[in-house]
């Protein structure tokens, strides 16, 4: 009895644990500025139709993939505050 009282102390620890930690949100928060356009708090997959300049003013990093629909390999990772140019039928990948 004993070691089931203990088993689920541990068990309802982890659970508060899981609880408390905040998750990762699913927009970026800031702004990116593809080929002029600026994309406030994006998320998700942006296509890149044409070659264009990608500024990165958000929290997290935007993966570059080499094709549509954020598919394929990430060929590229743009930190915060850094401007690249993307060739045009790739894709970005924030969240």
């Amino acid at each position: 009895m004993r070691r089931i009282g203990s088993t689920l102390t541990t068990f309802a620890a982890a659970g508060v644990l899981t609880l408390a930690v905040p998750s990762s949100a699913n927009a970026a928060n800031g702004f990116v500025v593809i080929g002029g356009v600026v994309h406030t708090n994006p998320s998700g997959c942006i296509e890149i139709p044409t070659l264009a300049s990608v500024f990165n003013v958000t929290d997290i990093p935007v993966k570059v993939h080499n094709v549509p629909g954020c598919l394929g390999g990430v060929v590229q990772i743009i930190p915060p505050g850094l401007a690249v140019q993307v060739p045009g039928t790739h894709s970005l990948f924030l969240g």
